[in-house]
């Protein structure tokens, strides 16, 4: 096992000389081993080491709270039916720690569909690191439920959440809508909607404005498929002193989501009790949040009479949506089919370069239909739209807004910088919708070429090809591709690529005139083009930035058309919000290049930028049957994830 531990265990353990490394997991805390396979010699009465780990969960659900540095950690492999159920409170320095251990297959917690199964329930966690475990077929894969205020600090990754499902407004089919008794399991734990990953708040926990329950949270990498939601945050409530309660979350960072086919409750029997399939993401009662690099497509997948949307917000405040993919929310005759809906109370809310795509509704629906409701300070800019609202049609295909009438809220904020290209519909319309301002949307003659969605393992394909410079001005194709890299990468090793949504340019020092990676555009035909993105950094690390530019290169001429300065941008932590990278009114000629490029910023350490550009014929320009922006058109339901 390559276990985490604290750089002071390391010089510990080496001054002394007395540690087995390859059995130890931290410097403060204990390791819990559990292995249930043949051979792996466990037993409930013994040691939970590695020689000999517990079988089961049982003597650690008898643990009446793990301490800081604790490890629990189940073996790669291994498959259980049980619940485990944890507590405890670590730190931020010695944080307690569930993961996996050994070589193979993630571990698995597969219950057996019962509304009353949990894979893990975690009360009250503080400063926790989840990661690399398989969750399904229960009512909720993990839930992180709270009782007390002024939590911190959960970290969770790597983690496959599938067909969890059977609670639907606190409802299920023992004590389904038509009864009209809610299930009291359901309401134990105060949960509202089934979900591979959900945290939630006990229904008798009060809190004021300035109070939390939750703050600093990472949710990365997570694949869900077949949950009823897939990763949820539910805090509806308003706070004691009659605000909106938008602080019961605050600081979440979610990047990296793969989430698909959310359809939990389309069986026969979920239906007949009056179940539906409301949403994948589900954020509630939240401040400062960023959805980051994550795909979403063909969620809310069954009939559902209060409407279905690949997101839903409500009680939010300061949220950022950057670089995603939503797509394909199916048609199900039901209200709404949205790609993101804004139910309720939204305050400081950004779009940013983000695709917008076949949903049957609208691709973005802003509602101003309850008591006391507000949307405000509202920012869409840089995104894609493309054929929405193809079943669905309220009167708008990008962006629809509605109200109850007069004492209900009027949103503010502005549309801007958008491409669309929406035969079904006008682009901006709604009862109150002049309260938004609309500025410089630019029609695409087709569907616009937005990197992400077009991203593939095979050079060229979509008119796009993923190079590195070899040496100073020198750019060459990528030689390999690594599937498991990033979900998918073009690399020349692990720390130099493009993938989906990241570019890494190498490591280097001095002037790094061979550092730089760049995803490049083959323009197809003669015309003009537009261009919208947004880059930023993406990871975490302290590194001194990257810098940043796009080439028109045509022939053997080189132009940099972004920054117009003539110098490139650095992108780094100074600017956690990034940069627009939009240019108008290119002029191409068929076989010129767009090369948006990513170098090294001077020192050795890696640094990582999300940009993905979105790049659109307009109007004016010549059409030409076959190319591959038709193709794209026409193809827009597909992804390589």
């Amino acid at each position: 096992m390559a276990a985490r531990r604290s750089w002071f265990l390391v010089i510990f353990c080496f001054a002394l000389c007395l540690i087995d490394f390859s059995a130890q997991a931290s410097a403060a805390g204990t390791a819990y081993y559990i292995n249930n396979q043949a051979g792996s010699n466990c037993s409930d009465v013994g040691p939970h080491s590695m020689a000999q780990p517990w079988c089961s969960f049982a003597p650690a659900n008898k643990i009446r709270s793990f301490l800081p540095g604790d490890q629990i950690l189940l073996a790669r492999g291994g498959s259980w039916n049980e619940e485990l159920t944890l507590t405890g409170r670590g730190t931020a320095i010695e944080p307690i720690t569930l993961d996996a251990y050994g070589t193979g297959a993630n571990p698995k917690i597969l219950r057996n569909q019962a509304i009353s199964d949990i894979c893990v329930l975690l009360m009250d966690a503080n400063y926790w690191k989840i990661g690399d475990l398989e969750v399904g077929r229960a009512s909720v894969g993990i839930l992180l439920h709270y009782t007390q205020l002024s939590n911190n600090g959960i970290t969770i990754s790597n983690i496959y959440a599938h067909d969890n499902k059977g609670i639907w407004g606190r409802h299920s089919t023992d004590y389904p809508v038509q009864r009209g008794v809610l299930d009291p399991f359901a309401s134990s734990l105060n949960i509202d909607l089934s979900s591979g990953i959900l945290f939630n708040v006990a229904s008798n926990l009060i809190y004021t404005s300035s109070q939390y329950v939750l703050k600093g949270v990472t949710v990365s990498g997570v694949r869900g498929r077949n949950n009823l939601d897939s990763v949820a945050f539910d805090a509806e409530t308003s706070t004691s002193d009659h605000q909106d309660g938008h602080n019961a979350f605050q600081d979440v960072q979610l990047k990296g989501l793969i989430l698909s086919g959310d359809n939990g409750n389309a069986a026969k029997e979920y239906l007949a009790a009056g179940l539906g399939c409301s949403d994948s993401l589900r954020l509630l009662g939240m401040t400062n949040v960023t959805l980051m690099n994550s795909v979403l497509f063909n969620e809310a997948g069954c009939h559902t009479p209060t409407g279905t949307a690949a997101v839903i917000l409500g009680r939010v405040s300061q949220v950022k949506f950057v670089n995603n993919i939503i797509f394909g929310v199916p048609a199900t005759d039901s209200p709404d089919e949205t790609g993101i809906d804004f139910e309720w109370s939204e305050d400081h809310v950004n779009l940013q370069a983000n695709l917008f795509a076949g949903n049957a509704g609208p691709a973005v629906e802003i509602l101003n239909i309850h008591g006391g409701d507000h949307s405000s300070d509202l920012d869409f800019d840089g995104n894609t739209f493309a054929q929405n609202a193809h079943s669905h049609q309220p009167g708008a295909t990008s962006v629809w807004e509605d109200n109850n009438g007069s004492g209900f809220g009027t949103p503010a904020g502005k549309v801007r910088n958008n491409f669309f290209f929406e035969p079904h519909g006008k682009f901006f319309a709604g009862k109150n919708i002049a309260s938004v301002a609309d500025v410089n949307n630019v029609p695409t003659t087709l569907a616009a070429n937005y990197a992400a969605e077009q991203f593939s393992s095979t050079q060229g394909k979509d008119q796009w090809r993923y190079m590195y410079e070899a040496a100073d001005s020198t750019w060459t194709e990528m030689p390999h591709y690594a599937a498991d890299d990033d979900n998918g990468a073009w690399e020349t090793s692990a720390t130099q690529y493009v993938s989906a949504f990241n570019m890494a340019p190498g490591s280097c020092t001095g002037s790094c005139g061979a550092s730089g990676v760049a995803r490049v555009w083959v323009a197809p035909h003669s015309g003009t083009i537009s261009i919208r993105g947004r880059a930023l950094k993406a990871d975490e690390q302290a590194g001194t930035g990257v810098s940043a530019s796009i080439n028109l290169v045509s022939g053997r001429n080189v132009t940099q058309i972004w920054p117009s300065a003539g110098t490139r941008k650095l992108v780094g932590s100074k600017e956690p919000g990034g940069f627009e990278t939009d240019v108008d009114n290119v002029s191409v000629n068929a076989g010129d290049t767009i090369r948006f490029e990513v170098h090294a910023n001077g020192a050795s350490a890696n640094d990582t930028v999300s940009w993905t550009p979105s790049i659109g014929y307009v109007p004016g320009s010549r059409e030409v049957a076959g190319s591959s922006e038709a193709a794209a058109g026409a193809q827009l339901i597909r992804t390589h994830y």
